[in-house]
């Protein structure tokens, strides 16, 4: 799945920051361009970024264990992309991806509720 590949290179180049904490921080100082998920991450931790997004996409694609693999670590429940070009063609393939193996016609950029 490129997108995973694309998260792999994100964290080789330095424009990736994964785990709860680091990212929540990353967010607070203004810097992620892309939110990305684990579908089977906790409600709590799912709607905790979804709230601390706010204007940033959240991206929900893969499981924990196909996260930390593509980044080289342990399973990760979320990670922050920093860099806008990489954001937005982590957003093309894994839309990509889910036209072309789902067949459905959603999209994943979606911003955080205002909540």
């Amino acid at each position: 799945m490129k997108f995973l590949s694309l998260l792999g290179f994100a964290q080789a180049s330095g424009h990736l920051v994964s785990g709860y904490n680091g990212c929540l921080a990353a967010l607070r100082h203004g810097r992620v361009k892309l939110v990305v998920l684990a579908k089977d991450a906790s409600s709590g931790t799912k709607a905790t970024f979804k709230k601390a997004a706010k204007q940033v996409p959240v991206v929900q694609l893969a499981t924990m264990e196909q996260l930390g693999a593509a980044i080289g670590k342990s399973a990760r429940a979320v990670l922050c992309i920093m860099e806008t070009q990489m954001a937005q063609a982590i957003i093309s393939a894994a839309n990509t991806w889910i036209t072309e193996a789902e067949g459905t016609n959603e999209r994943v950029e979606e911003t955080a509720d205002q909540s």
